[in-house]
């Protein structure tokens, strides 16, 4: 056995029982401008030496009599224990020999007698692999570094919605284990009412490109190992390796958050309940004035009280949508829901604002359905629904009408709502009736649609009905109130 002194130069052990090998090899490889660390003759030596110099590369026979560990087997352990690279070098070149050498993943043969050129490639590849493959493995530890301190739940799943992937994050939050997981449907983590939902989505997905979940927020149920279920929201983002589908879900308990939105909500409810009062009392007060209760008025007296009724009635109004999107957010509305009248319906929402619509110089249609149409509903959450839509209507129409249609399909009675009013934004369109739009404050020119179309989309969902919006070809906006037909 025979150590040679280190340099600067890629490091390469040797290993082959024939003398005179070894020395070519020495010979090749300086010229070549490598740095032989050293040459052993069997498996024992080229594992003692792989421990002792740590070199880059190691050419290694594969048949060495003499020894108990061949090349194939001192590779082997090399491998394991070290992570060197090893190139074969070989006479023989049998079938049973190779399917033993790709056992030990070598990074490449060399035909004995070889060829300088065909050895120069071989040990450039073999360094080149051994680099590209420590790059990606740093590179992979860093990555899992992050995914296992991540403070979310991040999951892998594959094209058919199977988990292959998560981290010590969504260990905590759900308490399965990663191998308890691997393999399962994506699903089996979601409260079964939300199944459907999520996986027509992931279909959807997979098949047109397109989802609702893509660079978006979901919130769901989610369910742990123990059965007990806690509100998530999660984001997903697809990629795509060799032509497969992959996607990667990040999922957050808001549980806290959950009990800090209800915390507001409550709060909400009681000063909106608080201010209510008070201001009922004064518009009471302020009718009563205007009636000629109190005495005779001045007309400039009149005036101030129609201001004060005027600003009255908005703070009321305010103060009624904030306390009803306070029982939404809680889901503590309480539903009445039995045959009504449709006409008698309409009738009672616009009552509160035909002399408004009047006054201000607009024609109020009015066209129903021949016949009696009998609706399943909630009658005051119905009027109040409608009564959003038309307070829209008229306070945003300066000229023209407001029609008022009722209808019967074969499973709804409907009300369109038509106005000849500014419309709404395109950028608007979209998200009218969502909840942000809370935040944008009342219909204006320059933003937000206000809370009413919020609250009677909302009302229209827990009647099992729905709220539909579409711009009119001329000018203005069209509402579509739809409501189960009753018996």
């Amino acid at each position: 056995m025979q150590t040679l002194i280190p340099n600067e130069k890629h490091r390469i052990l040797i290993v082959d029982d024939e003398v005179i090998i070894t020395t070519q090899l020495q010979d090749f490889l300086k010229s070549m401008d490598y740095q032989v660390v050293g040459m052993a003759n069997n498996g024992n030596e080229a594992v003692k030496m792989a421990r002792e110099h740590k070199p880059d590369i190691i050419l290694m026979d594969v048949v060495m009599p003499g020894s108990d560990l061949d090349g194939i087997t001192a590779a082997g352990m090399i491998r394991e224990e070290l992570d060197i690279p090893v190139v074969f070098l070989t006479a023989y070149g049998g079938e049973k020999i190779l399917e033993r050498a790709k056992g030990v993943e070598p990074y490449g043969f060399v035909i004995k007698p070889f060829q300088g050129d065909e050895l120069k490639a071989a040990i450039e590849v073999a360094l080149y692999r051994k680099h590209a493959e420590s790059q990606l493995k740093a590179s992979e530890e860093q990555y899992r570094s992050v995914v296992d301190t991540a403070t979310e739940a991040i999951i892998t799943i594959d094209i058919h919605m199977k988990i292959i992937f998560w981290n010590r994050a969504a260990v905590v939050m759900y308490g399965y284990s990663q191998d308890e997981a691997a393999g399962k449907h994506f699903t089996f983590l979601i409260s079964e009412r939300f199944h459907r939902t999520i996986i027509n989505e992931m279909d959807r997905m997979v098949l047109t490109e397109e989802s609702d979940f893509v660079g978006k927020t979901t919130e769901t149920i989610a369910i742990r190992k123990d059965g007990s279920e806690f509100p998530m929201e999660f984001s997903l983002a697809s990629w795509i390796i060799r032509d497969e589908i992959f996607f990667t879900i990040i999922a957050r308990n808001i549980t806290e958050r959950k009990k800090i939105e209800s915390m507001k909500s409550d709060f909400v409810s009681l000063v909106s309940h608080q201010l209510k009062t008070p201001v009922a009392g004064m518009l009471g007060c302020i009718d009563n004035m205007l009636k000629g209760l109190t005495g005779q008025l001045s007309s400039q007296q009149i005036e101030y009280l129609r201001v004060m009724q005027d600003i009255s009635k908005r703070n009321y109004r305010i103060i009624s949508d904030l306390l009803n999107i306070s029982r939404i957010e809680r889901g503590v509305i309480s539903l009445n829901i039995k045959p009504a009248n449709l006409d008698e319906i309409v009738e009672l929402a616009v009552r509160e604002h035909k002399e408004n619509i009047e006054s201000k110089g607009l024609k109020l249609n009015i066209m129903k359905a021949n016949g009696h149409i009998s609706v399943m509903a909630d009658q005051d959450k119905m009027v109040e629904a409608l009564n959003n839509v038309i307070h829209n209507a008229f306070k945003f129409t300066d000229k023209g009408s407001i029609s008022i249609v009722v209808k019967k399909t074969r499973e709804y009675g409907t009300v369109e709502v038509h106005d000849t009013g500014r419309g709404i934004p395109a950028q608007q369109r979209a998200s009218i009736f969502q909840r942000k739009q809370i935040f944008d404050g009342g219909p204006s020119t320059h933003g937000g649609c206000g809370l009413g179309l919020y609250i009677a989309h909302q009302f229209m969902q827990l009647q099992k009905g729905n709220i539909l919006v579409k711009l009119n070809t001329d000018k203005g906006t069209t509402f579509i109130f739809e409501i189960p037909l009753g018996n």
